[in-house]
């Protein structure tokens, strides 16, 4: 009886979950979720991520870039949150993570398109990635000239790339000389 004249007399000091809600702080760290329609395919919350919760690679294809991320590995830094250029990836406020029997519904996965050479035709990055360089690039201040190089050699390949530009390099070389 002394119990119940304290909580009268002070209130609950503990919260009636699961009955009611629970309410987290603004800073808490919860699932990270992932909007697909946001995401670039950078893989910048890959690269960024400690326990190696998020894998991006390509399909047996190689024509689409897998983007996975398992619950279950997440330490919920923040990290991949802190790295989307584009808010694909966001902290939430969820914190039950409980699941009856299948491991698959801890993991959440999107498949984005790649993009060819122009020179090789080999994949080598997203679409939407390319799309967001050249959105990026057009807000830039470039020369008209500038510009429209730089949007030639964002659909090349790194490997392709190099080789154009030391054949550029000797061409301008090989000028001089004559």
């Amino acid at each position: 009886m002394k119990f119940i004249d304290i909580t009268r007399k002070y209130g609950n000091t503990t919260y009636g979950y699961p009955f009611e809600d629970y309410s987290v702080n603004d800073h808490y760290r919860g699932l990270p979720k992932y909007v697909y329609e946001l995401c670039i395919g950078c893989s910048a919350c890959g690269i960024a991520c400690p326990p190696n919760a998020i894998k991006i690679a390509p399909n047996e294809k190689g024509d689409r870039l897998v983007w996975e991320f398992d619950c279950g590995r997440c330490i919920f830094c923040g990290r991949c949150d802190e790295v989307c250029p584009t808010a694909a990836i966001r902290l939430s406020s969820e914190f039950e993570l409980a699941i009856a029997t299948n491991t698959d519904d801890m993991i959440q996965r999107g498949e984005l398109d790649m993009e060819y050479c122009t020179i090789c035709n080999e994949p080598f990055s997203t679409k939407r990635l390319l799309d967001y360089t050249n959105e990026r690039l057009k807000n830039a201040i470039l020369s008209e000239g500038r510009l429209k190089e730089a949007q030639v050699y964002l659909h090349i390949c790194p490997d392709c790339k190099q080789n154009a530009a030391a054949g550029t390099v000797i061409a301008k070389k090989e000028e001089k000389i004559r």
